[in-house]
């Protein structure tokens, strides 16, 4: 077992590189809310402050070199990616894919309604628990996918299309409003954060809004506050304030599970997990009646947390134990080779936006920051999926069109969005 006072130092030089690598993209990117904000805000509480926390109120039951390991990965993959993405680009990536600025307030009304329509049938039926989401949440987590899943990408399509039009801040308002209620309904903290998350990067990589370091600070702290509010709406935290703590950094088990999954030398999985997760994983349960629950990460929910597993009541997650579980000791090149492919469509995508202010690039820059249209645990990475939508919104927003626009590998006059009138170029 790592003693208390190593196990710090292990987690503040893997915090120090992590924050490191954010400093320093955040300075390349001139904003220190950027396409790493999302997932640098997560595995901060996640992975650092409050394991930290939990450390030192409940003890540390991990080896030494499972604690190493696991925040030796974290650190790698944020240098991984910030090494990817701020490598020097000159060409654009060239899609063949027509586009245009047409019928983005039309696509978001009828976005909009899809997912109220699709979540109406849950609230139906169970309309007693309309001022407890979270209890929704618990009740849907089997059987109820395709409402659930597909009501929260309509919700966020909804907003970013809205985003892009000459609509009035009062109709932009509404839009965002009531998918704010939709996804809050869904009883889900992570999804209330994603659309916040989705807001920010259309101000910094479609507006072109810089935000310096005191006003992302005090950002930080508004978004903690909302945080904690979310907390208290969504779960029960006890009837004082150790009992609300200790609820809390339960949130820290990403890192502990990661770390039972290496001192219990789980057998080698040789990938297994991470291929049932991309297959088994995208199948709705519709199509699928005799799917398994116990597939990729499940699985090994299934083997070190049955009683979660039986009472349906939600997983454990087990951050990179899953990828330790399928590749063993080589699990920090998998996880380093991943950051960097993530960080090299990132840097490729994030240009293309800054180029062509459309939803389609923008939907796929929210995606590789880590804000997935669809909220589907244990599905994989779900690039193919975010990739039909880019396509399907370049289609619909060519629908009577009065111009078209084709890409070409030129250096062309910035584009805007459909506020901006008619000067447009192609990229």
């Amino acid at each position: 077992m790592i003693s208390s006072s190593l196990a710090d130092v292990v987690l503040l030089i893997s915090l120090i590189v992590s924050a490191g690598t954010y400093l320093f993209v955040s300075k390349r990117e001139g904003s220190y809310v950027n396409i790493m904000t999302p997932s640098f805000v997560f595995k901060i509480s996640a992975c650092y402050l409050l394991p930290l926390f939990f450390n030192h109120v409940f003890g540390i039951g991990a080896s030494s070199y499972a604690y190493t390991y696991i925040y030796a990965t974290l650190a790698v993959e944020n240098v991984a990616f910030a090494y990817s993405y701020t490598r020097p680009s000159r060409k654009l990536i060239r899609i063949p894919l027509r586009y245009s600025y047409n019928n983005f307030d039309l696509l978001s009304f009828g976005c909009l309604g899809v997912a109220v329509l699709m979540y109406l049938p849950i609230l139906l039926q169970f309309p007693e628990y309309l001022l407890s989401p979270r209890q929704i949440y618990a009740e849907t987590r089997t059987g109820f996918g395709v409402n659930f899943f597909i009501s929260s990408a309509f919700a966020y399509l909804a907003v970013v299309l809205i985003l892009f039009t000459r609509r009035s801040r009062l109709v932009k308002g509404f839009v965002i409003l009531v998918s704010a209620v939709v996804l809050g309904l869904h009883g889900s903290k992570g999804q209330m954060l994603s659309l916040i998350f989705f807001l920010a990067l259309f101000e910094v990589y479609v507006r072109g809004r810089k935000l310096r370091l005191l006003t992302s600070l005090f950002v930080g702290l508004g978004l903690g506050f909302f945080v904690l509010l979310l907390f208290a709406a969504t779960m029960a935290l006890g009837d004082n304030p150790a009992e609300a703590l200790e609820a809390i950094s339960q949130y820290s088990d990403y890192t502990r599970n990661a770390m039972l999954v290496i001192d219990s030398h789980f057998p080698l999985q040789y990938g297994r997990l991470t291929i049932e997760a991309g297959t088994i994983g995208r199948i709705p349960r519709l199509l699928m009646p005799n799917k398994p629950k116990n597939f990729g990460a499940f699985y090994l929910a299934d083997q070190f947390f049955p009683e979660a597993m039986d009472q349906d009541a939600g997983t454990p997650d087990f951050g990179i134990g899953l990828q330790y579980a399928d590749f063993g000791v080589l699990a920090i090149v998998y996880v380093g080779a991943f950051a960097m492919l993530t960080g090299w469509l990132s840097r490729i995508f994030v240009g293309r936006l800054r180029k062509s202010h459309h939803p389609a690039d923008f939907v796929l820059v929210a995606f590789l920051a880590g804000l997935s249209l669809f909220p589907v645990g244990g599905a994989g990475w779900l690039l193919p999926e975010a990739l039909a939508v880019a396509a399907f919104l370049c289609f619909a927003s060519r629908i009577g069109a009065d111009k078209v626009y084709r890409e070409r590998l030129v250096s062309a006059p910035r584009l805007a969005t459909q506020s901006m009138g008619p000067n447009r170029g192609s990229i």
